[in-house]
C-alpha cells in the first residue's frame, strides 16, 4: 500500500447570503477551502516511539475492558463510562451539562430539555458502538446513521439535517468562510471521501489506535454534515475501536482527555492536516498519532482506576445493608446504581422486576444508610440521588482536568 496523496488548497469567492445572516452582515469575499487526499490505501510510516505509543494505548484498553469485566455490573459501568464520553465530547462543543442533571434527564420524570443535545450525543455514540459489533463492513449509511441519532431531537435546526450530507460549503468559525477557522472541501466532494474514508475504517492491518486517530482527523477535514461534526467524529473513535475487537465493552472516556487540553487537541489536528499538504512520511503526522495515542492510553487508566472505585463504593453499601435476603430488592438497586446515580421508583421496579413496595422500601433502607438521598415531589414523584457516585465522577474528571461541572 502506498504512502496516500497530498491534500490541497484552492481559492474562491464567497458571496453575501443576506438569507443565511439572519439579518445580520454577511462576510464576502476570497477565501481558500481544504481538500484532503484519499487514504483508503495509504500506509504512513511512524516513527518508532509513536508506533510504540499506539501499541501501548491499545494495550491499556484492552487491559481495562478485561479488568472492568471482572468486577461485575458490566452494564451499569459500561453505561456510566460512555455517559461521561458523551457528556465531555458535548463539552470540547461548548455544550455544558452536570452528570447530575443528565443522570435526571435520563428518567422521563425528571426530563431537561436543555439535555435534549447531550441525550443525542449519547444515543450517537451507542449507535457507534453497536455499528462497531455488528458490521464488519462500514459504509457512508452507517455514518449517517450515527449523526441521525444525534441530531433528531436536537432542535429544528439540526432536526433538519439529521443523517444527511451537506449540499452546501462547510466551515468552522466565523460567520462566512471569508472569516472562518477552517473550510471543507466542496460539497461535491464529499460523497467520495467518505467512501474513501470508510475503505480505511474497514481495515486491519493498522494498530486500532492509529487506525482511529487517523480516521478521526480526516472526518474533521472532510467535515461532511451541516453541524455536530466533532461530535459524529469523536463516535467513530469507538466504532473503530469496537470493531477491531480493542475496547469490546467498555468505552474509555477519551474526549475527558482530549478536552482537558483543547488547544492541544486542535494543534494536534493542524499537525495532521499539515502532514498531508507535505505528503507523507511527515513528523507531523507522530505529532497528532502521539497525542491522540496518549489521550487513549490516560482515559483507559484513568477508567481503570474509576471502576476500581465504583467497585469498592457497591462492596461498601452492601456491607452497610447487611443483613438482606438474596433476593430482597436492594440488592439488584446496588448493581444498577452506576447506570442509574438519579433514580425513580419506576426506574427500580424496571431494573429489578420487583413490586412498587418493594423497591420504595429498598430505596429508602439505602437512604437510611446513606448510599441514597431522597428528593420529595409531589407532582413529578420522589427520586433518590446516589451524590457519592457523582463524587467518584467529578474525582474523574479532575483528575484529567477538563473542568467540567459534575
Amino acid at each position: 500500500m502506498g504512502q496516500g496523496g497530498r491534500g490541497s488548497y484552492e481559492e474562491d469567492t464567497w458571496k453575501p447570503d443576506f438569507a443565511r445572516a439572519g439579518g445580520g452582515r454577511p462576510e464576502g469575499g476570497r477565501y481558500k477551502r481544504y481538500t484532503p487526499p484519499h487514504i483508503a490505501e495509504a500506509t504512513p510510516r511512524l516513527q518508532s516511539d509513536t508506533a510504540t505509543l499506539s501499541e501501548r494505548a491499545g494495550t491499556a484498553v484492552r487491559e481495562l475492558n478485561q479488568h472492568a469485566a471482572s468486577l461485575g455490573s458490566l452494564e451499569s459501568l459500561g453505561r456510566q463510562l460512555m455517559r461521561s464520553e458523551a457528556l465531555a465530547s458535548s463539552w470540547i462543543e461548548g455544550l455544558q451539562l452536570s452528570h447530575r442533571k443528565l443522570a435526571a434527564a435520563t428518567t422521563t420524570e425528571l426530563s431537561n430539555y436543555k439535555a435534549q443535545e447531550v441525550l443525542g450525543n449519547l444515543k450517537a455514540m451507542g449507535r457507534a458502538i453497536e455499528i462497531g459489533a455488528d458490521a464488519h463492513d462500514l459504509n457512508p449509511e452507517h455514518i449517517k446513521q450515527i449523526h441521525y441519532e444525534l441530531a433528531a431531537e436536537a432542535g429544528a435546526q439540526m432536526t433538519q439535517i439529521a443523517g444527511q450530507f451537506r449540499d452546501e460549503q462547510g466551515w468552522i468559525g466565523g460567520t462566512s468562510p471569508v472569516t472562518a477557522d477552517y473550510v471543507g472541501p466542496a460539497e461535491g466532494k464529499v460523497p467520495g471521501l467518505i467512501d474513501d474514508l470508510c475503505e480505511f475504517m474497514n481495515r486491519d492491518d493498522l494498530s486500532p489506535v492509529t487506525q482511529a486517530a487517523m480516521a478521526h482527523a480526516q472526518f474533521e477535514l472532510i467535515h461532511p454534515f451541516g453541524d455536530g461534526n466533532g461530535r459524529v467524529g469523536r463516535c467513530l473513535i469507538h466504532t473503530i475501536l469496537r470493531r477491531r475487537g480493542t475496547a469490546t465493552g467498555y468505552v474509555p472516556p477519551i474526549s475527558l482527555v482530549l478536552g482537558a487540553n483543547k488547544d492541544a487537541y486542535i494543534a494536534g489536528m493542524d499537525s495532521y492536516e499539515a502532514s498531508q499538504v507535505s505528503g507523507w512520511p511527515d513528523p507531523r503526522l507522530d505529532i497528532w498519532i502521539a497525542h491522540f495515542s496518549r489521550a487513549v492510553e490516560a482515559s483507559a487508566v484513568h477508567a481503570r482506576e474509576f471502576s476500581d472505585s465504583v467497585h469498592h463504593l457497591q462492596e461498601q453499601w452492601r456491607e452497610d445493608i447487611r443483613p438482606v435476603r438474596r433476593d430482597a430488592a436492594v440488592l439488584p438497586l446496588i448493581d444498577a446504581l452506576p447506570s442509574y446515580p438519579f433514580i425513580t421508583a419506576r426506574i427500580g421496579i424496571e431494573v429489578t422486576g420487583k413490586s412498587r413496595p418493594a423497591v420504595i422500601d429498598a430505596l429508602d433502607r439505602l437512604a437510611q444508610t446513606g448510599a441514597l438521598t431522597r428528593h420529595r415531589n409531589q407532582r413529578k414523584g420522589d427520586s433518590w440521588e446516589a451524590k457519592q457516585l457523582f463524587g467518584l465522577l467529578k474525582e474523574l474528571e479532575h483528575a484529567v482536568g477538563p473542568g467540567q461541572k459534575t
